[in-house]
């Protein structure tokens, strides 16, 4: 799990604050499925009716979105559930790119991701 938190959060001292809610937040939703964004902030006793309890939760949240986390708007309420499809699509960009700084005329040389 550290790993993952690292990518997406990274290592400043301020982010590795945000390990265990964001870890808990993951585990939730994976036990779940899918979660609504009150269950989650209630989970979190994070009030999101207050200025600083939606800031706080959506700095827990922001950046999981375009690397594990996908919402979805079902009439006035917001569902969040885990992807694995997109962590892919996540991982294979950062294969591309580090293909593209790494190898050398990297457009000649083929590998499992070049489909």
């Amino acid at each position: 799990m550290e790993e993952l938190l690292v990518m997406i959060y990274g290592t400043h001292p301020k982010s590795k604050k945000l390990y265990a809610e964001a870890e808990k937040i993951i585990n939730l939703i994976r036990e779940k499925g899918s979660v609504t964004r009150e269950d989650l902030a209630n989970s979190l006793n994070i009030d999101i009716n207050s200025q600083n309890g939606k800031k706080h939760f959506y700095n827990l949240i922001s950046p999981m979105f375009n690397t594990i986390l996908v919402s979805e708007r079902r009439g006035k309420i917001v569902y969040y559930r885990l992807s694995y499809d997109l962590f892919r699509v996540y991982i294979d960009g950062i294969r591309r790119k580090a293909k593209y700084y790494l190898i050398k005329n990297a457009d000649s040389v083929k590998d499992d991701s070049d489909q």
